[in-house]
């Protein structure tokens, strides 16, 4: 990225909460949590720290559901530094038995902070509802029960199942100069030669996870709490990641509710003041996906703003509202504008490039996208639109004063 001074190391592991067995469900997270404890040349989590603090960098990590990355962002002549944090991180933490009961009490309160943010965790609610227990529909963080039994056994085996050289990937992003470095891959190389001998080798074969085909036939759930807002969710299988209509349904989700000018965002809120967020949804996993909407709306009105969120996903797909060549035209600029935007920033532009990478086996450029984007029509837009959004198909979670859940069965039916 030529005029750039920064660079990003990220560090993309082909795992996440889906692989899990049931007794270790949430240890993909947690070991996230544990890599930040120490290693073998920063021994403590406030050495580790430390030293990341004094480059002035900018420094996480995330897990999701089918991967796990760890990033640090520098100054690009700290790049040497960033890149033997992320190796020991990653090869060499030293996983004590005093940090994982501590960090216990740590992911518990994370636990806590999500189900008091109904906001968030009415997702989480929404995947159990549609996937099956294990796999997908279980939170990445895991079950309190789960996380206060789990060892440093368990950590070490994750971490030499999961954690294998070829099962991980890095990616640098920025600085040109840096970057052109002719020393820079044998220093890489150097950095990541150790490995311990029992690390599994190979990248993982995830074919025994990825059998999820439809959602579960349970169609609704709703969690009676006393809230000053109702959080709902309402959602279609949607498409895998790797199918030709990704772009498409890119597109449909923008005209339907990817900004402030969107169907959703005009009926649901400009006109009728029914919430403060509403939004279209889109979930792309390996071998399925989730499409719809989520919005917070006032309690006293939630089936009104149902009534009006189902009538803009019928009118679309029936065609009595088809999409607009101006829809379509602000729809397509609205997704290259935001990307075009995305990729002035390094760690950006690595998870753009490394996601693609890790989860796909092959990199689209930018401007292969953009392609694909520009290419959409409103036929495709139609088609999809139809084969998504069936009458009857919806799912729906909801968190809210709501005491009988009987009254929203009309809007799964």
């Amino acid at each position: 990225m030529p005029a750039v001074e920064s660079v990003t190391a990220l560090i993309l592991a082909n795992t996440g909460s889906r692989y899990e067995r049931k007794e270790e469900q949430g240890i993909a997270h947690f070991f996230e949590h544990m890599v930040f404890k120490g290693t073998k040349s920063y021994p403590s989590a406030q050495a580790l720290s430390s030293a990341i603090d004094t480059l002035g960098a900018d420094f996480n990590a995330f897990t999701s559901k089918e991967y796990t990355g760890y990033y640090i962002k520098a100054a690009s002549r700290h790049l040497p530094v960033a890149l033997t944090a992320l190796s020991e991180m990653l090869l060499a933490p030293l996983l004590k038995d005093e940090d994982i009961e501590r960090e216990k009490g740590v992911i518990i309160e994370e636990m806590n902070m999500y189900h008091d943010t109904p906001m968030q965790y009415v997702g989480m609610l929404f995947d159990r509802l549609v996937f099956p227990d294990a796999g997908l529909g279980h939170d990445i963080l895991g079950t309190k029960e789960v996380i206060r039994a789990m060892t440093r056994e368990q950590f070490t085996h994750f971490l030499n199942r999961w954690y294998g050289q070829e099962n991980i990937l890095l990616v640098l992003a920025g600085d040109a100069s840096a970057l052109s470095d002719t020393k820079l891959e044998q220093n890489i190389t150097a950095l990541f030669a150790e490995q311990a001998s029992d690390r599994a080798t190979g990248k993982q074969d995830l074919t025994s996870y990825l059998n999820q085909v439809a959602l579960e036939p349970n169609k609704l759930h709703v969690e009676n709490r006393k809230t000053e807002q109702a959080h709902l969710i309402l959602g279609w299988s949607g498409l895998a990641r790797g199918h030709k209509d990704r772009h498409i349904l890119s597109v449909l989700n923008t005209i339907m509710g990817g900004s402030m000018s969107s169907r959703l965002f005009s009926e649901v809120r400009e006109k009728r003041g029914l919430c403060y967020y509403v939004r279209g949804d889109v979930d792309f996993y390996h071998d399925i996906g989730i499409v719809g909407a989520s919005a917070g709306v006032d309690p006293e009105r939630v089936e009104e703003a149902l009534e009006v969120i189902l009538d803009e996903f019928r009118l679309l797909a029936t065609g009595e509202k088809s999409a607009t060549a101006e829809e379509l035209n602000r729809a397509k600029e609205h997704l290259l504008g935001t990307m075009t935007l995305s990729l002035e920033d390094s760690r950006s532009v690595a998870q753009f490039y490394g996601m693609r990478q890790l989860l796909s086996e092959k990199i689209e450029t930018p401007q292969e996208v953009q392609a694909k984007i520009q290419a959409v029509s409103l036929v495709d837009v139609a088609r999809l639109a139809k084969e998504l959004y069936v009458a009857g198909e919806q799912r729906l979670a909801l968190i809210g004063p709501f005491p009988d859940s009987a009254v929203f069965e009309r809007f799964v039916s």
